[in-house]
């Protein structure tokens, strides 16, 4: 699990960084003389403009102006926090529907007009160290695994631009949770441990909970092992799931599973057999300098790892990233990057015979990879940075399917087939998307970002952004 640290300065100053790849807004650091205690405090204006325009479809206008705040430090070397908000204005040449703030419709916002709307996204966290565990809290984004492009298990703030998200004026980002865990570090090993609330209906309960065991092995080589468990209260009207096991009303927060060093597939079995359960695993490997090999494997509620490969029960729900990557490549004046990644998702996979208060879902994104089920992407992208210009080339290879498993709201019942069809010919869409993009900062103050990819296949069209931002 990825833990977001800080870092402080030893005197009272103040300091400006950007970074080339967050954004990150220059600060100012305000210490007491003691070192105790720390805060930074930092600002961003952000204006972007996006057009998008595909075949057989009208083109978009999409103009976002941001301010964003940001706050982080320490009271005591063992207490760490950090927050952030942001407050967003969008104008669009869409028509934007109401929102009733019901999690289903994504992200709640307010319409202002028929193309305006404003709305509104914070993160926080907090850590406190005890030896040999470190509690941690927060309302934030939960990010497991070493890919880059596509988690599988779950991709925290990960967010690839999907052609097929410009056919809806829903605000296509995933969203933050309220958590709280803990983290055991041993040597080598460490373990953490999360229980999350998710939104999936208003006034409903659903929740998740993660742990995981990672070890540090000779050679810079990392394996991870992790759980996930999902349940709530059922969120379909009554009667129109099928299923006979779908009623789950007024289920509450089971509070065996926060208890830690338990597998989660023996809890839920002494619970009733109920549960969304997972097992995922994440494989590192930086034995040679500048280079690094990943992967993800997440197994869905599988019968047995021998069936991973079977296709006559849909349940062998399977997802797969794998990577390869170089970094910090010198040629001259030049500092190069680039990786290839393939991601492989199975039909069905994130979805529940239970249905939402089940699903891997939050806000109505899935908590993995936004491919969402039935899909596969090769993708590889090129980077270089020369003094104050960042310029990224990439292009991928996209094949999403449109058939019964494909969505992560499908519901599979007793009268659905019991075989599975990956990527079935006649229900499969294509496409290819080359792009690039150029990130210029002239100075920490300023930024300026310009994009473009270019869509082949069933989504034919381009989108192109521009952004800017100041920060302080």
């Amino acid at each position: 699990m990825k833990l977001k640290r800080s870092t402080f300065f030893g005197i009272v100053a103040i300091s400006f960084a950007i970074s080339a790849y967050s954004h990150a807004a220059s600060h100012i650091t305000l210490q007491d003389t003691a070192g105790n205690s720390a805060v930074s405090i930092g600002a961003q204006i952000l204006d972007s403009l996006a057009i998008t325009n595909f075949r057989n479809s009208p083109t978009h206008y999409d103009n976002s102006m941001s301010i964003r705040f940001f706050l982080d430090g320490h009271f005591t070397e063992k207490f760490l926090f950090a927050a952030r908000v942001n407050v967003n204005t969008d104008y669009t040449n869409r028509d934007i529907p109401e929102h009733s703030y019901n999690p289903k419709e994504g992200i709640p916002y307010n319409k202002q007009s028929d193309n305006r709307r404003t709305w509104d996204l914070f993160a926080a966290h907090a850590s406190y160290k005890l030896e040999p565990a470190t509690l941690l809290a927060g309302f934030d984004y939960l990010e497991l695994g070493p890919a880059r492009r596509n988690h599988v298990i779950l991709r925290g703030e990960q967010n690839p631009y999907r052609p097929w998200q410009d056919s809806s004026s829903r605000l296509q980002k995933p969203a933050p949770t309220p958590y709280f865990g803990y983290l055991f570090e041993i040597g080598p090993i460490e373990y953490a441990q999360y229980a999350a609330k998710l939104f999936e209906k208003k006034g409903e309960s659903k929740y998740v909970h993660i742990h995981r065991l990672g070890v540090n092995l000779p050679k810079n080589i990392t394996l991870g092992i992790s759980e996930t468990a999902l349940y709530g209260t059922t969120t379909e009207p009554a009667g129109t799931n099928p299923n006979p096991d779908a009623d789950s009303s007024g289920r509450g927060f089971e509070w065996a599973y926060a208890i830690p060093f338990i597998p989660y597939v023996f809890q839920e079995h002494l619970q009733g057999d109920q549960d969304n359960i997972s097992l995922a695993f994440d494989l590192s490997i930086k034995t040679f300098r500048h280079w690094k090999l990943y992967g993800e494997l997440l197994w869905d509620d599988m019968k047995s790892p021998t069936s991973m490969f079977d296709d006559g029960w849909w349940g062998n729900k399977w997802a797969t990233s794998i990577g390869i990557a170089r970094d910090s490549l010198h040629l001259g004046p030049a500092l190069f990057g680039w990786l290839t990644e393939y991601t492989r998702i199975e039909p069905w996979v994130y979805t529940h015979h239970k249905g939402g208060g089940y699903t891997y879902a939050h806000y109505n994104q899935g908590l993995g990879s936004n491919l969402g089920p039935n899909s596969q992407e090769i993708y590889t992208e090129l980077d270089a940075k020369v003094s104050i210009i960042e310029l990224s080339l990439f292009g991928s290879l996209v094949k999403k399917g449109t058939d019964f498993g494909s969505n992560i709201q499908d519901i599979h019942t007793p009268d659905s087939p019991t075989d599975k069809h990956f990527l079935k010919n006649g229900h499969t869409l294509y496409y290819q998307e080359l792009g690039g993009s150029l990130i210029v900062e002239p100075w920490d103050f300023i930024s300026l970002e310009l994009g473009y990819s270019r869509f082949f296949g069933d989504y034919e069209g381009f989108a192109a952004r521009a952004a800017g931002s100041l920060q302080w």
